[in-house]
């Protein structure tokens, strides 16, 4: 992979504003793991994964011009749509997914953060 790779997880990263247009890159069912990638392009000569990992629910748009991600002030609409939240408890982040103009939701166990150059699969 060309380039560095850097890392940063957890709920520390909150609420993380990221100016870099981002679409969803990719979820796998198995894994349940989401990432939204931020592409480099003419304003920006790094990648950035927002990468969701364990995630039990999720309500997105397919791509976001910017990126906010921050804790719900608010978990109805998450806890109506996962219909047994209570089992969940606190092991699980529910996280609001906005550009300003559209709103999400990520119900997830793990958030991770990983930017560099080049466009090899970011995984160290």
């Amino acid at each position: 992979m060309e380039g560095a790779v850097q890392v940063s997880d957890g709920r520390q990263l909150l609420p993380l504003h990221l100016d870099h247009p981002f679409q969803v890159w990719s979820y796998s069912h198995s894994h349940r793991m989401l990432i939204l990638r931020g592409r480099p392009g003419e304003n920006y000569d790094h990648y950035v994964d927002v990468e969701f990992g364990n995630v039990l629910g999720m309500k997105l748009a397919t791509g976001y011009a910017r990126l906010s991600v921050e804790d719900a002030a608010d978990a109805s609409e998450m806890d109506d749509f996962l219909r047994s939240p209570k089992r969940y408890g606190d092991r699980f982040m529910k996280l609001v997914v906005s550009d300003g103009e559209r709103t999400g939701f990520v119900v997830c166990g793990r958030l991770r953060v990983l930017r560099g150059i080049g466009w090899q699969n970011p995984r160290p």
